[in-house]
């Protein structure tokens, strides 16, 4: 009962934490980043200021923030009352640990005036507060005499691949985002053609290249887990990964089109995140199976053809 409770409270904070990121995004795309001034924990020198504009728009993002890691502390010490498998222990240490250096980094946007530097590590670390959720989530329901199935390293290996590849792009794009360089280029060329000369447009084009790897990538697993017959679930997660890089993609020409505006920058991100999760949910799923089997019993290979 206590482990269906810590996956329950996993699945709403993992819905949560991607509402904050997502309207994270919404703070930047509106420029409310400064609406409770360079204060921190206080807004505009107040506990709970005149709620207006970007100042309604910013203390609703902390509240929500605060929201989330009173939820996350609970979860935090229910896994370690429950006396949970020792891996479990050690992630939901790790989600504490992160969930405390987000902290720190939010505090230090908000001193620094908005640093493009930070502001994107500051999302990186969110992301990897994500990925843990995740991790704990699926694996809470799992007894400690279970092990995990032999599954193909090769293909473990290419989602950590995927996963590495999706963090960089979404660190270049939230760099891109906070210093302006949006418009280096436009959907298709850059000022002199495809090459970039600026800084602005090397950043910019480094994006759209490692996007594109990206997008290649999971196209490629995804041909790979049908061609080879992988297992359904997998199969599933790698066509929903596809279909999220395709609307990427469509979303991202339509942001530099409208000149980057804020529904659909706040979509990108969106999209972004939610290919993140899919990913990440998906690495867990290759792991550790579904049907993980007990210590001593026969195991046949389910996912790799």
């Amino acid at each position: 009962m206590c482990s269906l409770k810590v996956k329950r409270q996993a699945l709403l904070i993992i819905i949560l934490t991607y509402i904050l990121i997502v309207f994270g995004g919404y703070v930047a795309s509106s420029e409310s980043g400064m609406g409770c001034g360079p204060e921190w924990p206080l807004c505009n020198g107040q506990v709970i200021p005149v709620l207006e504009g970007d100042t309604l728009i910013e203390f609703t993002h902390r509240v929500i923030g605060a929201v989330l890691g009173i939820m996350t502390a609970v979860l935090y010490f229910r896994i370690q009352k429950s006396n949970q498998v020792r891996e479990l222990d050690k992630a939901s240490k790790v989600l504490i640990l992160l969930l405390l250096v987000q902290i720190l980094l939010g505090a230090a946007v908000v001193w620094m005036d908005l640093p493009a530097i930070i502001v994107s590590v500051h999302l990186m670390v969110a992301m990897a507060f994500l990925a843990a959720l995740i991790w704990i989530w699926r694996r809470a329901d799992e007894q400690s005499s279970w092990i995990k199935t032999r599954g193909d390293q090769s293909v473990q290996n290419k989602f950590k691949a995927v996963l590495l590849l999706l963090l960089v792009t979404l660190f270049l794009g939230a760099y891109i985002k906070h210093e302006s360089f949006g418009l280096a280029c436009s959907w298709l060329v850059c000022t002199n053609g495809f090459m970039p000369v600026s800084f602005p447009e090397m950043i910019q084009t480094g994006h759209r290249l490692l996007a594109g790897v990206l997008a290649f990538y999971i196209f490629y697993l995804t041909y790979l887990s049908f061609k080879n017959s992988w297992e359904d679930g997998l199969q599933n997660r790698l066509m929903a990964a596809s279909l999220l890089v395709l609307g990427q993609i469509i979303i991202g020409i339509l942001t530099i089109i409208s000149y980057i505006e804020v529904s659909w920058g706040v979509l990108h991100l969106a999209f972004g995140t939610a290919l993140f999760a899919i990913v990440s949910e998906a690495g867990v799923f290759v792991s550790y199976s579904s049907r993980s089997r007990r210590v001593g019993e026969k195991s046949s290979n389910p996912y790799y053809g």
